[in-house]
């Protein structure tokens, strides 16, 4: 016999899931896996393993895998709640402009952009020796955060250090992006300010450009592979 109590637990869970828009279902799933990579991170004992798997590194044999498994690691509370409330919060406007696989495909790329954009410029700058390994989801947000200004100028954004003073999403990007400016020049090293400035960059570069000249013609490219496919399945 199942206790009543969960039984009834278990149908709210159900038809709340169930309730669930798309792009609730992708940005919570998207935040699930980013949860289930911090909590690995607080094990000891995963750590050489997270260290390898879920930091990316230039340097490394496994550079290729880290740009994407780094994109959804988090190893601080405080990094993973900021990212997390960004994605949400910007990424249900970006999903229901772009629809779910191009969201998802945009918020990856500009993820793995970021990052090596990071990389790069950090190296041409000589800034950090040796390379340091990044790690986080800030490039995305940064881009998701762009591309939402981009669309919604005019909109108003609490930033986290002025909590209480909203500000239009027209004004504050180039505020962020000036903080992270600044932060190249003067050398803090608390946040990957060349991430976030790559991200918003590529974010503001796809909403511009992405729809009509990469993404329409991704697409009408696949239809044609798989119609030629099918077609040469049908001769045979």
């Amino acid at each position: 016999m199942i206790p009543r109590d969960l039984v009834r637990a278990y149908l709210i869970v159900v038809d709340k899931l169930a309730s669930l828009t798309e792009a609730e279902k992708t940005l919570w799933s998207l935040i699930g896996i980013n949860l289930v990579v911090f909590g690995f991170w607080q094990f000891p004992r995963m750590l050489p393993f997270m260290t390898k798997w879920f930091t990316h590194n230039p340097a490394s044999r496994n550079s290729s895998i880290t740009l994407v498994t780094s994109c959804f690691s988090h190893q601080e509370i405080f990094h993973l709640g900021l990212n997390m409330m960004g994605l949400y919060s910007f990424g249900m406007v970006i999903h229901q402009y772009l629809g779910r696989e191009q969201f998802l495909a945009s918020y990856v790329a500009t993820g793995i952009g970021a990052n090596v954009a990071s990389h790069v410029l950090s190296i041409a700058t000589r800034r950090y020796r040796p390379i340091m390994p990044s790690l986080g989801a800030s490039g995305a947000i940064y881009g998701l955060l762009a591309g939402t200004a981009y669309l919604y100028p005019n909109a108003s954004v609490s930033l986290v250090f002025l909590p209480f003073i909203p500000i239009k999403m027209g004004y504050a990007l180039p505020a962020m992006m000036g903080f992270d400016l600044a932060g190249i020049m003067l050398g803090w090293r608390r946040f990957d300010h060349y991430a976030h400035l790559a991200g918003a960059s590529l974010g503001l570069g796809y909403m511009h450009y992405g729809p009509n000249e990469i993404w329409a013609p991704l697409v009408r490219k696949v239809h044609e592979i798989r119609k030629s496919s099918r077609s040469s399945s049908s001769n045979q």
